[in-house]
């Protein structure tokens, strides 16, 4: 039975329109995703043939389940059918096709260089008439092949589209990171299992049985008489008909892969002692003929994956086809496209071989994977070979520093850790100090505490025994070690490191080492009064990028600069520096950059209540955490939710998760979560369990306090100080805070949130001190600020504090001016659902409405009609109809009933 293609009109009607609009410059992807089996190539096939008929040419790309399959595979393929059909392919893709470079560089940049060149010259091949690739089986692809495709399906203006399968359950590689449309197929119905079979009695019981699955439900179709109850039995059943000889090699072709060519076969039809046959393809025929192998030229492969994984099933032993595969291709170990499979085989062969030879083949493959900058790739054998062999200790070494590198680089930040804390160790027993300094330097850009809580001492400790001259080394060594210092709170010794880092930086002229001293220096200059510098730091940054075209470089600088704008409450240009940072972070195409971005779109969010779209980033942020074992980052997010919470007062974020972090965090991030959690319960009119946290805070201007947290933790002393009566805390508090109160309420080393002007809690913390002018005054302030910063809910809590204040005064002016605050921040209250901030305002008597109108609503809720209320409020009828009107319009009532209901409620 000859498969025809049912049920997908759809699907296939999305397909077309994705296309019309390609060629319209719309770029774009397609990604098909369901079971084995579903019918996705089978759909991308019937667009091919759409395609085709209005002469656009389709290229497809395999991905390969072999853990020996090049890195990039599909693109390698891709790469080969445009040049096979008559097309040049730039020298710059020379990583796709062909051997790289024998010294190319690993970085970032030239990882960038080559998607950009990619994405360049798919552009240009698309420009005359259109393009679409396939890359089929995705699911296999490696992470490095899967960023690709993610900065390709971005290329502005490029008519080209791009069509990805996948099975959603066996993904190696996340491809949440591609933007485009995906597509699920599910099983055909009924009528369609009919259509396919042409058999419309047995489609009912057919399509019970197999869910509809297009390729179940025709293996289950050539199995006249039986109806097993799994592929592997109808593949068992059909390729038992097949003769002994033709059944051994179709398990060679399994073990080798979907698809393998003639030379192939017959060099282990060679190694397995059946000598080599005149025609590899003789002892296949029967296969062919069967449909259980298809042949297109010199190659063979299976029409469908679930062929290839019966077939494997039912082999007892593969690791001697395995190791007869390595051999055969053992005299091509120098060809680039080989070498990976190579080493794939080689090491499934294990323990059976040449151990020794099929690791160093896997580190040779590991090393070609970093110089065609596939991390993820390289970062897998170099781990492999770390767990299988016993190295000497000096080669173990270097083995595990460029392996951590490696992990760091692709954002397996944890996996990185552990890989550095064994090369510390062991450099520690070889007395390697180089070898330590090594470990310490392999993640510069990581400031989680568990970090360098570890790389600190090994910092310190290869300080003191390398020499005291000048050296890169040194330089870089120095900036780590006051990085070590960020979270410990030490500021002195941090800022006094950092400037001797970046002295020594600047004389030696180092471009890396002058980074890494930059970024030390940023973080000793954290605190408040170093706002300026950072802002100086970041620029200078920036000059050093375009100076050596690191984009780190560039990215950092750019966020340094946003951080230091946000705190210096410059959030419109704050605003545009995300905008100048998001095309490198789209470019760049790493996690931690999109997590950077990402928290860097969230602060203002935060500031201006914009809950919904805050949520949404943040979950991403979250995300990237968890997949990269960033604990740092992860924790960060809950803090967002957590301090969304406070504004709200949603129950969504449970409490509990934060005691219980702020009771197993490290010293300096239990700091900050004991202060919110203390002004959490403030908020909430909970003041005595708030107490036992404020106790833990310690004193305004205490070493303990970290300088990047500083903002932070008196802000929120001063709210909790003045609402538990400490006025002597609360006076230490504003007079700290006093000469930073032009500053924005954001923290010193990476902006998560903004909660506007520092002239609020300045103006708080006077009203602790019972300085009633100066809080008025600072008050004033943060209201006039937050509101041309455009940051409504901290306008708000502005207006109400001002409002509060202002009736302590007994002159009429500042009360009409409160009422006037009060409704104005009763509004905001209500529009972005601040429930703590709605609460105050009604207990402290600031609604919406005025005396009058409160006692006039009172006199409606009972009942009383306008003439009734007018004889009991000693005014006019009209009048009282008046004052009902505005009460109305106020609370944007439509009848009397809801103003009684309202009022029944506890409002006035």
């Amino acid at each position: 039975m000859d498969p025809r293609f049912v049920g997908r009109a759809a699907e296939l009607a999305a397909l077309t329109a994705r296309l019309e609009a390609a060629l319209a410059g719309e770029p774009g992807a397609v990604l098909l995703a369901g079971e084995p089996g579903i019918g996705k190539t089978r759909l991308a096939s019937e667009l091919e043939r759409l395609a085709g008929a209005r002469a656009v040419p389709v290229l497809w790309g395999g991905c390969s389940e072999d853990r020996g399959a090049p890195t990039y595979w599909p693109w390698r393929r891709i790469v080969r059918s445009w040049r096979a059909s008559g097309g040049e392919v730039p020298a710059s893709l020379a990583a796709l096709d062909g051997p790289p470079p024998p010294h190319a560089a690993a970085g970032p940049a030239e990882r960038f260089a080559l998607f950009d060149a990619v994405g360049g010259f798919l552009a240009a091949a698309a420009a005359p008439a259109g393009l679409v690739l396939v890359l089929d089986d995705l699911q296999w692809a490696d992470p490095d092949a899967v960023a690709l495709l993610a900065h390709v399906a971005r290329e502005p203006g490029a008519r080209l589209l791009l069509i990805g399968t996948c099975r959603p359950a066996e993904l190696r590689t996340p491809l949440n990171a591609v933007p485009g449309t995906r597509l699920d197929l599910r099983g055909l119905a009924e009528d369609e299992v009919a259509r396919l079979t042409g058999d419309a009695a047995a489609a009912a019981g057919l399509t019970a049985r197999t869910g509809g699955n297009p390729f179940f439900v025709t293996a289950l179709g050539t199995a006249p008489g039986s109806v097993p109850g799994s592929v592997r039995d109808v593949v068992a059943r059909r390729v038992a008909r097949l003769p002994a000889d033709c059944r051994q090699a179709l398990g060679w072709v399994a073990v080798a892969g979907r698809e393998c060519d003639a030379g192939l076969v017959a060099g282990l039809a060679g190694q397995l002692g059946s000598g080599p046959p005149a025609d590899p393809f003789a002892v296949l025929a029967p296969a062919l003929a069967e449909g259980v192998l298809l042949r297109t030229g010199s190659r063979v492969r299976f029409p469908h994956d679930l062929v290839r994984e019966a077939l494997l099933l039912d082999l007892p032993d593969r690791s001697a086809i395995h190791a007869a595969l390595a051999r055969t291709l053992a005299p091509r170990a120098a060809d680039p496209d080989v070498l990976p499979e190579l080493a794939g085989h080689a090491l499934a062969a294990l323990p059976s071989g040449d151990r020794d030879t099929a690791l160093r083949w896997a580190r040779d493959a590991g090393e070609l994977a970093l110089r065609t900058l596939a991390h993820a790739e390289a970062a897998r054998l170099l781990g492999r070979v770390l767990d299988e062999r016993a190295d000497p200790p000096a080669e173990r070494l270097a083995l595990l520093l460029r392996t951590a590198e490696v992990l760091g680089w692709s954002h397996a930040i944890g996996a990185a850790s552990e890989r550095a804390v064994e090369a510390a160790a062991l450099a520690r027993k070889l007395g390697d100090v180089e070898g330590l300094a090594r470990a310490a330097l392999v993640l510069p850009a990581v400031s989680e505490f568990e970090w360098l809580r570890l790389s600190g001492p090994w910092a310190a400790e290869a300080l003191a025994a390398l020499p005291e001259a000048d050296s890169a080394l040194r330089a870089r060594l120095l900036a780590q070690h006051a990085h070590a210092h960020a979270l410990a709170g030490d500021t002195a010794v941090m800022d006094r490191i950092s400037a001797e880092a970046l002295a020594m930086a600047e004389r030696l002229d180092d471009p890396r080492a002058l980074a890494d001293a930059l970024r030390a220096r940023q973080l000793a200059r954290a605190g408040p009064d170093g706002n300026a510098e950072r802002l100086e730091l970041g620029t200078r940054l920036l000059t050093l990028a375009d100076r050596t075209g690191d984009p780190d470089d560039a990215l950092w600088g750019r966020l340094w600069r946003f951080d230091a704008l946000l705190q210096a409450g410059r959030v419109d240009e704050a605003e545009a520096e995300v905008e100048r940072l998001a095309p490198l972070v789209a470019r760049l195409r790493r996690p931690l950059a999109e997590v950077h971005l990402l928290r860097c779109r969230i602060a203002p969010l935060f500031g201006r209540g914009r809950w919904a779209e805050l949520h949404a980033l943040n979950r991403e942020v979250e995300e990237l955490g968890v997949e990269g074992g960033h604990e740092g980052v992860r924790l960060t997010a809950m803090a967002v939710r957590y301090l969304v919470a406070v504004q709200t007062g949603d129950d969504e974020a449970d409490r509990a998760d934060l005691l219980a972090i702020a009771a197993a965090a490290s010293a300096p991030q239990a700091l900050l979560i004991q202060a919110n959690i203390a002004l959490w319960y403030v908020t909430d009119g909970r003041r005595d369990l708030a107490v036992p946290w404020y106790r833990r805070i310690p004193p305004t201007g205490s070493p303990r306090i970290p300088n990047y947290s500083s903002l932070v933790v008196e802000a929120c002393r001063a709210v909790v100080a003045t609402e538990l009566g400490d006025r002597a805390a609360a006076e230490a508090c504003y007079l700290w805070l006093r000469p930073h109160a032009d500053l924005h309420l954001v923290g010193g080393a990476g902006a998560i949130t903004t909660s506007g002007s520092m002239q609020f809690a300045a103006g708080v913390a006077a009203i602790g001190a019972g300085r009633s002018e100066e809080a008025v005054r600072h008050l004033r302030r943060a209201v006039e600020i937050n509101a041309a910063a455009r940051l409504d809910p901290f306008t708000a809590a502005a207006q109400a504090r001002l409002a509060e204040e202002l009736r302590r005064r007994d002159h009429r002016a500042d009360r009409a001016e409160a009422e006037e605050l009060a409704r104005a921040a009763l509004a905001t209250a209500r529009l972005l659902g601040l429930k703590p901030l709605l609460a105050r305002l009604e207990q402290t008597g600031s609604g919406p409405l005025s005396a009058r109108e409160a006692e006039i609503a009172a006199f409606v809720a009972q009942g009383l009609t306008n003439r009734q209320i007018a004889a009991a409020a000693h005014i006019s009828e009209r009048t009282v109809e008046t004052h009902v009107q505005h009460i109305l319009a106020k609370l944007g009532f439509s009848g009397r009933s809801q103003i009684a209901a309202w009022v029944a409620r506890g409002h006035r």
